[in-house]
């Protein structure tokens, strides 16, 4: 009769092990909702998302040609200089501009608020605005393939500059 017990008093205590204590009292209680920020609130915390990904993507690029900013107003700036970025005359993206902007749509794919709010690329020397036009439309295109939603990206144009630009901000609070 002993040994019948034994077995019983196992299977309830491995059954007391597997219970889970009652909720702690501060954990039934309701939480105090927090006021929504405000839109200082929102900005500042719009700049600092986005100074992280600039401190991101810049150590991607150091030490190349390719130039990672931060404006004033948060917005990352993204230049490279167009002779890495395309053949002259011709609107197909090269290795190593498609290596920065696969960065990009990863920085964007990863940051919820961030959008391209320009997305701008040269024609050749001679200045062809049709060709900077073609070539931005590439960019979009080249970021639509990777995962990144068009109504976060620029209308694409074209600069008389003598790289593509791309400037990455806040999207507009809803």
């Amino acid at each position: 009769m002993k040994f019948g017990a034994l077995p019983l008093l196992f299977v309830l205590a491995l059954c007391g092990c597997a219970s889970s204590p009652p909720p702690a009292p501060s954990a039934q209680a309701p939480a105090a909702s927090a006021p929504p920020p405000t839109p200082a609130q929102q900005r500042t915390a719009a700049a600092s998302t986005l100074a992280v990904e600039r401190q991101w993507l810049a150590s991607w690029f150091k030490g190349t040609p390719v130039v990672v900013a931060q404006r004033q107003d948060g917005a990352v700036i993204v230049d490279v200089p167009r002779e890495f970025c395309f053949e002259a005359g011709r609107d197909a993206v090269k290795p190593a501009l498609a290596a920065v902007l696969d960065k990009v749509a990863q920085s964007l794919r990863r940051t919820a608020i961030a959008e391209l709010h320009l997305i701008a690329a040269p024609g050749d020397a001679s200045g062809d605005a049709a060709l900077g036009l073609q070539r931005a439309s590439r960019i979009h295109d080249y970021l639509r393939s990777r995962g990144v939603s068009a109504a976060r990206l620029a209308k694409p144009s074209a600069t008389s500059g003598a790289a593509v630009q791309l400037r990455m901000e806040a999207a507009a609070p809803a």
